[in-house]
């Protein structure tokens, strides 16, 4: 079995969070960190995205028009598509797919930019998104208990600590455990209800 295609960039990146090899260390028979392993502990740690509406970023061109080619998803580090799969789809809202010729992606930051101005349609995407860091928290907690065999010892003058392996295994897993969630820090926008409606939201509307 050999790890999905699309998770290429995202497995070496967890590889360089966790510092994580391909044969770091063996528990019975299994070497660890395969691409399988890496595979295994990411999904964990998916969110199957359906149909998520996109968020459109106008551009202002010369004489004041507008040009509608870069959507935003409020999620991150997505899987990616190989040969048109349904991994990751962008579509309007009759359902048609509008194909991937037609765009290039940032898969790391979510952002899907069209070639060619899209008149502020709307567009919907289904993809798989993967939270890091919480996947970088599971691979330090495993480590630290492949650690956990190791012990400190005292000989001729020389001292060799290797439990602070296993402390500094915990205290990686619990900084990446803090940054932990796909979307982030949230935020929301509270309004006063004191306040009259004309202060309180700005238009939305972008001239054509």
């Amino acid at each position: 079995m050999t790890a999905r295609a699309g998770l290429s960039d995202l497995i070496q990146q967890l590889r360089g969070m966790t510092n994580a090899g391909t044969a770091d260390y063996s528990v019975g028979t299994a070497s660890f960190w395969d691409g399988d392993q890496m595979q295994v502990i990411l999904d964990r740690h998916r969110i199957d995205v359906y149909q998520e509406l996109l968020e459109v970023h106008p551009e202002r061109k010369g004489g004041g028009t507008i040009h509608f080619k870069e959507y935003r998803s409020q999620y991150r580090n997505f899987e990616q598509t190989t040969g048109g799969t349904a991994i990751f789809v962008v579509e309007d809202v009759t359902g048609a797919d509008s194909g991937t010729a037609n765009w290039s992606a940032d898969y790391a930051r979510g952002i899907v930019t069209f070639a060619a101005n899209q008149g502020g349609t709307a567009y919907l995407l289904t993809g798989r998104a993967y939270d890091l860091n919480a996947a970088a928290a599971d691979v330090w907690r495993m480590k630290a208990s492949a650690f956990a065999e190791q012990f400190d010892f005292s000989t001729d003058n020389h001292s060799v600590s290797r439990s602070q392996k296993i402390k500094n295994a915990l205290e990686m897993a619990q900084y990446y455990e803090g940054l932990s969630g796909v979307n982030g820090a949230n935020t929301v926008t509270m309004y006063r209800s004191d306040v009259p409606s004309d202060y309180v939201r700005p238009s939305n509307r972008y001239p054509q």
